[in-house]
């Protein structure tokens, strides 16, 4: 029998068809590209190939497939030292099956709630020494500097860490009700800065943070108001010296759509050769004697009638850029 604390997708019955796995995966996109707000329901950190789900974006996702988090089990591993939860939260589906157990835990002991900022320097003066400490910080231009910090009370956090272990557990729990882990991540949004950045370095992820921004596209002044157009993805390619900006173009239309932003790009290879229809909103950049036409934003139309031939939209590892 599974414990609340499994992580499996626990399978009854027949399992899914090949059919609806693909239909779920154009709905979790469809929903993406435009149901769920950037930097709202979901986030993109530099260094990553896959945006970061959040919590309203994961309740969004739960909506979408008429699935419900059920009553939470809390296990508290607080010592005296610190307030510390484990939470697991199950998704049922409508016929009362649990699909998924998500794990999440949450601790005082974390960098991040460890330590706070003194009020003033007279507060770190008469703190005892064991309960404060001096670090290292980057600053905006990134040079090292060193700021103060004091020792947290574990009590008062104790509130935020459990609802931060619940919030865990429910995105952890969502992805894999709904499979959708190949479009997007869990846990680096909480990570520290400095932790974060150290262990995408590790990860040696797909696209380097190295892209450094053209003034056009920095400004949306450019030549003259948005534009739009519609039509089926035809083409995205990658072009440039370090192949680092993307070419879209969609059936019926010239003119290429240009964007130096691999994750929207990749989410627009991802219904090349299928019926759903694209309407992108860009901007005309003009660099000397050359326009550019810059990606402002794109939604995703369900096609108006089901295709039998239809090529279904390929996963994320199966999409290798035209170079």
């Amino acid at each position: 029998m599974s414990s609340p604390t499994d992580l499996a997708v626990i399978d009854r019955g027949t399992g899914t068809s090949i059919a609806e796995m693909q239909a779920r995966g154009v709905k979790i996109r469809q929903v993406m590209a435009n149901v769920l707000e950037e930097g709202k329901d979901y986030g993109r950190i530099p260094g990553t190939d896959k945006p970061t789900l959040y919590k309203p974006g994961a309740e969004k996702l739960c909506l979408t497939f008429s699935l419900a988090p059920v009553l939470p089990n809390v296990e508290d591993l607080s010592t005296t030292d610190a307030v510390r939860y484990r939470v697991a939260v199950p998704i049922e589906a409508p016929d009362g099956r649990v699909l998924a157990v998500g794990i999440g835990e949450c601790s005082t002991d974390e960098e991040k709630y460890r330590w706070r900022r003194p009020v003033c320097d007279e507060e770190f003066d008469e703190t005892p020494a064991e309960l404060r400490r001096l670090k290292w910080f980057r600053g905006k231009g990134g040079d090292a500097y060193q700021g103060k910090q004091l020792r947290t009370s574990p009590a008062d956090l104790a509130n935020t860490v459990l609802k931060m272990a619940h919030k865990r557990a429910l995105i952890a729990a969502t992805l894999l009700a709904t499979g959708a882990s190949s479009v997007f991540n869990q846990d680096l949004a909480d990570f520290a800065e400095e932790l974060r950045d150290n262990v995408i370095e590790d990860e040696e992820p797909a696209a380097p943070p190295k892209r450094v921004q053209r003034t056009s596209e920095r400004s949306a002044s450019g030549a003259g108001g948005a534009k739009m157009i519609t039509g089926k993805v035809k083409d995205v390619r990658a072009f440039g010296k370090d192949k680092d900006n993307y070419a879209v173009t969609l059936v019926g239309h010239p003119i290429e759509v240009t964007t130096k932003d691999g994750a929207r790009a990749l989410e627009l290879e991802r219904f090349k050769n299928t019926d759903h229809l694209v309407q992108i909103t860009y901007v005309d950049n003009a660099v000397g004697d050359k326009v550019y036409h810059n990606l402002k934003s794109f939604t995703v139309q369900e096609p108006t009638a089901p295709a039998a031939a239809a090529t279904p939209p390929p996963t994320a590892g199966d999409i290798p850029f035209s170079r």
